[in-house]
């Protein structure tokens, strides 16, 4: 489904569990992997451009565990006043498929949470992202992050509410079947905002059960769940119970994530999943 993949890296400790979590690319049918990394101009960061070598050689030491995983790896290092315009640009000019990155703000003293690049990459790409998890393991931020991966993806959970921006997302979780992952495919009928229509239990089961049939149909596995809460909290909580390698949502848009605070279903499934998050645009051919 994905040949190559553009995966980001931010020169922290955190890096090497977010790569520890990335041998299951292959799972996702990349062959082909480019790590980046982009300084940001003007800003203090541990090591500047003008040490390009010893990035250089960072960046060949964290691709080992993809090319033990079996993977082409390249590196590229670039510079720029805007890293998240630079790393959808990197995406373009490498031909990548799919972005990866991590999930994680500067300071981890607060726990997880989405920083701005990883923000702005979500909003603005036009290709899908994969979100990782990046566990900080105790008080003393980046020197204490676990990796919260399960070395493989046997299991996704595909979350749809049936809109023409999750038909992509679909179409990823019947790749993701074909290459032998089971799919729970999740609907989440949301309270809260005044009563549901008294017939539509009965139709998003039903839209449900053809999606199923579809992943089976090309030679996959799959479940249908139809469950009442907060979309967010309960698409977590299910991917939770079922142990699942991957979510998989569509993405709503470019305006989806404008501003600082979380307000849509996926933006908000970023913050508490706890496990990776693939994120699908509709093709510019399909919107």
């Amino acid at each position: 489904m994905f040949r190559s993949a553009l995966i980001s890296l931010d020169y922290t400790a955190a890096q090497g569990p977010l790569l520890d979590c990335l041998s299951d690319l292959r799972d996702m049918g990349v062959t082909r992997a480019i790590l980046i990394h982009v300084v940001q101009v003007g800003y203090g960061q541990g090591a500047s451009y003008g040490n390009r070598h010893m990035l250089e050689d960072w960046l060949r030491a964290r691709a080992a565990p993809l090319r033990a995983a079996g993977l082409e790896v390249q590196v590229d290092i670039r510079a720029a006043g805007d890293v998240a315009a630079d790393i959808l640009q990197a995406a373009r000019d490498h031909g990548a498929d799919l972005i990866v990155i991590g999930s994680r703000g500067r300071s981890m003293i607060r726990g997880l949470f989405l920083g701005s690049v990883a923000r702005a990459v979500i909003r603005l790409s036009t290709l899908p992202v994969r979100l990782e998890w990046i566990e900080a393991t105790g008080e003393d931020g980046d020197a204490a992050c676990a990796r919260t991966c399960h070395g493989g993806i046997s299991r996704v959970l595909l979350a749809t509410d049936f809109s023409h921006q999750s038909q992509a997302a679909e179409q990823a979780a019947i790749a993701l079947a074909r290459l032998g992952a089971h799919v729970d495919v999740v609907h989440v009928l949301a309270t809260g905002g005044g009563r549901i229509y008294a017939r539509w239990p009965r139709m998003a089961q039903a839209a449900l059960s053809y999606i199923a049939d579809d992943i089976a149909a090309a030679g996959g596995s799959a479940e249908a769940h139809l469950v009442t809460g907060k979309p967010a909290d309960e698409i977590a909580r299910m991917a939770a119970d079922r142990d699942v390698d991957l979510i998989v949502v569509g993405k709503h848009g470019q305006g989806w994530l404008e501003s600082v605070a979380i307000g849509s279903t996926a933006a908000a499934l970023c913050e508490i999943a706890r496990r990776p998050v693939l994120m699908v645009p509709l093709r510019n051919d399909e919107v």
